[in-house]
Formats: C-alpha cells, sequence, structure tokens
C-alpha cells in the first residue's frame, strides 16, 4: 500500500467517526420527537392519576414494580386506540375515585370543594351581620356643648351619699 492510500483510509475514518459522533449527537432530539401522541397522552395521564401502589405520588412519580407494568398497559391501551376516559373510568372502578390526582370532577369531589366555600361564604356574611348591628348600638360622638355623662365612680357616690 502506498502512503497516501494509508492518508485517505485515514480520512475516510475520521469521516467515519465525525459522522458516528453527529449521529449520536442528533439521536436524542430525533427520537424524542418520534414520540407519538398516545405516549404524549399517555405521559399526561401518568400526572392526572395517583398511584394505587406508593400513597401521595402520581403514577409518574411511583417507582414500584408495579406501577411500571400499569404505566406499560395504559401506554398499550392507549396506542391500541382505547379512549382515555374508558382507561380512566375502568381505574375510577378499580381503585375508587381517589386515584385522579384532581378529584373535583366527580360528585364527591363537588361536596368536598363546595361545602367549605359555602361554609366561608356563610361565616363572612354572619360576621358583616354582627359586625354591622355592633356598629349600629353604639351612640356615636354627641355635641360639644353636651353635659359629660358621669362615671360609674360618680354615679355610686352620689347613690350612697343619698341613701345616708
Amino acid at each position: 500500500m502506498t502512503p497516501s492510500g494509508t492518508v485517505v483510509q485515514a480520512r475516510s475514518r475520521r469521516w467515519f467517526v465525525a459522522g458516528f459522533l453527529a449521529a449520536l449527537v442528533a439521536l436524542p432530539p430525533l427520537m424524542a420527537g418520534a414520540q407519538t401522541e398516545a405516549g404524549t397522552e399517555a405521559q399526561a395521564l401518568f400526572r392526572e392519576v395517583m398511584s394505587p401502589f406508593c400513597p401521595g405520588l402520581t403514577l409518574a412519580d411511583c417507582p414500584s414494580q408495579q406501577a411500571f407494568e400499569m404505566r406499560g398497559d395504559i401506554e398499550r391501551r392507549l396506542k391500541n386506540g382505547e379512549s382515555r376516559q374508558v382507561i380512566v373510568d375502568e381505574l375510577v372502578a378499580t381503585y375508587g375515585a381517589q386515584v385522579l390526582a384532581d378529584p373535583s370532577d366527580t360528585p364527591i369531589g363537588r361536596v368536598v370543594w363546595g361545602v367549605p366555600m359555602f361554609l366561608s361564604a356563610l361565616a363572612a356574611g354572619a360576621l358583616a351581620l354582627f359586625l354591622r348591628r355592633v356598629t349600629r348600638g353604639r351612640p356615636g360622638p354627641g355635641p360639644a356643648d353636651a353635659e359629660p355623662t358621669l362615671s360609674a365612680r360618680t354615679r355610686l357616690d352620689e347613690e350612697l351619699a343619698a341613701l345616708d
């Protein structure tokens, strides 16, 4: 082999390595862009459903094996064209309404959110009514030339003097 042939091989290796590295750099964004609509919808659903296996964590945050399997099942069902609402209804039927991270769209959720709001409004109205009555019962400041009212001590002294 001639020295110029070695140079050509070295250059082609460099181009191959450079192309390989460029592909490695470009691959993650391409894979992220290739995520299907079902995968995106599944990720959103994982954040809206509480994990029945890890109390206080959403399905997206739960590290348990059962949660991993449930996420895979939900994603597979969405990719097969099953409706999101059907999956949510089935989860609620299986695990109860507490499986929803935001239960306000259920009848019990409306009660749980509505009763405190109603009681707060009722308490504010009662407080306003009470303050209105209290401030109306007090006499306002009298005219400047009106006689000053007797203090309780002065009045007591006068009544005791009248008894003697």
